[in-house]
């Protein structure tokens, strides 16, 4: 019945358009009287009357909604006329469900996202002057801007900006309460506690401007730790002969590269939601990630691509590459590792072993260092100087990770 519906929207013989259109109304009369829905051919005349004869989409919603409400020997009648058996019925709907699958994933290939509680309440009380502040000293935000747009805060610039002086200017008096409140122990005076509130609103303003710089390092090392390995298993997709957006689509499935699966679904986000080609999302993308191995990477797929050069075989060669780079990379750290491990035995434990040993003789001999007695030097260092460079060592590792 719906390719004789199809029939009748292209022919434009008027004999043949008649004969179609009798056809339609006869199997539509048959198929209502031999399941006795009365409602369905009443809503059918009124379709009929409207555009001459139902649209196939039309027939097919009614159908399917009148079916749902049929008995079970109204379900078999209604079968039979149709020419199918259940289990035909059944490979039908299995492959309806599939089809809405494959839709919601579909959807999935992009993200949105929802705008910030805290930064409407910013832009409502601080926005005009956000933007003011921008407008009149841009060199000033420009380092700023330029580290938002390669980490992921779900925020726009402006709005963060907003934030920035609308939550410092509160952090003022929040601070002068909470210090006034430990001036009853501490005793600090009247200026002092106004000197700590107004050191820790700088604080405040100059941790809101790092804080992007700061998650640009952190993400640059961790998708340097993982692109190695996504390299490999995208040069895997690749040899199996997959188009070059699918490969991008099958690495954000996985979760085994997190930093480097916001990266990529940012490539998807510009194909799927703002209709650009896969070259110019690369593009894109590649001018704003923080990683240069990754933005390496995309440039050298844009020049294969638009080259027509073979993808597989420069993904191939780059995982070989990255793999030895990856492995020299880990030998360095190997030793390194074990020549810091080196000075820390040296400084912080034989040292402070032989500083005890040697306290522990001028007390039995009796007198004192500096005018300060044994026992003294012995907590300021245990309880002092220990811990600080304990702390500054961590310190030094972790920035010599990056």
């Amino acid at each position: 019945m719906l390719n004789a519906v199809k029939r009748l929207k292209k022919t434009r013989n008027p004999e043949e358009k008649e004969q179609l259109k009798q056809h339609i109304e006869d199997k539509n009369r048959e198929i209502f009287n031999n399941a006795g829905i009365k409602e369905l051919k009443k809503e059918a005349e009124q379709e009929v009357k409207k555009i001459s004869i139902p649209s196939p989409k039309r027939i097919q919603q009614l159908e399917q909604e009148t079916f749902k409400n049929l008995t079970k020997e109204e379900k078999k009648e209604y079968l039979k006329v149709l020419g199918l058996k259940p289990r035909e019925l059944k490979k039908l709907l299995k492959e309806e469900e599939k089809k809405k699958e494959s839709k919601k994933l579909k959807e999935e290939d992009y993200s949105i996202y929802e705008p910030s509680k805290y930064g409407k309440i910013a832009n409502k009380y601080a926005k005009n002057h956000a933007d003011e502040l921008v407008k009149k000293y841009p060199e000033l935000f420009e380092s700023l801007f330029n580290a938002f747009e390669q980490v992921d805060i779900s925020i726009l610039s402006r709005t963060y900006i907003s934030m920035m002086i609308f939550y410092s200017i509160l952090s003022l008096p929040t601070f002068l309460v909470v210090f006034f409140i430990l001036n009853f122990a501490f005793k600090l005076g009247f200026f002092t506690v106004i000197l700590i509130s107004i050191a820790a609103t700088i604080a405040t303003v100059l941790g809101f401007y790092f804080y992007p710089a700061s998650l640009k390092g952190q993400k640059n090392k961790k998708i340097k730790q993982d692109l190695p390995f996504a390299i490999v298993h995208m040069s895997a997709v690749a040899g199996s002969g997959a188009h070059p957006l699918s490969i991008f689509e099958l690495i954000a499935q996985t979760e085994e590269y997190p930093e480097l699966k916001k990266e990529i679904k940012k490539i998807l986000n510009q194909v799927n939601l703002f209709g650009y080609n896969l070259t110019t999302a690369l593009k894109n993308v590649a001018r704003t990630t923080p990683s240069p191995e990754f933005k390496e990477l995309l440039n050298g797929m844009i020049s294969t691509i638009e080259t027509g050069g073979d993808l597989k075989a420069y993904l191939k060669e780059k995982a070989e590459e990255s793999l030895d780079t990856f492995k020299l990379d880990m030998k360095k750290r190997t030793e390194a590792i074990a020549t810091y491990s080196e000075i820390y035995t040296a400084v912080l434990i034989a040292s402070p072993l032989l500083l005890i040993i040697t306290l522990a003789i001028i007390n039995s001999i009796g007198g004192r260092i500096a005018g300060l007695s044994v026992t003294t030097i012995a907590w300021i260092g245990i309880g002092g100087i220990m811990p600080l460079l304990n702390i500054a060592f961590m310190g030094f590792l972790t920035l010599s990770e990056k």
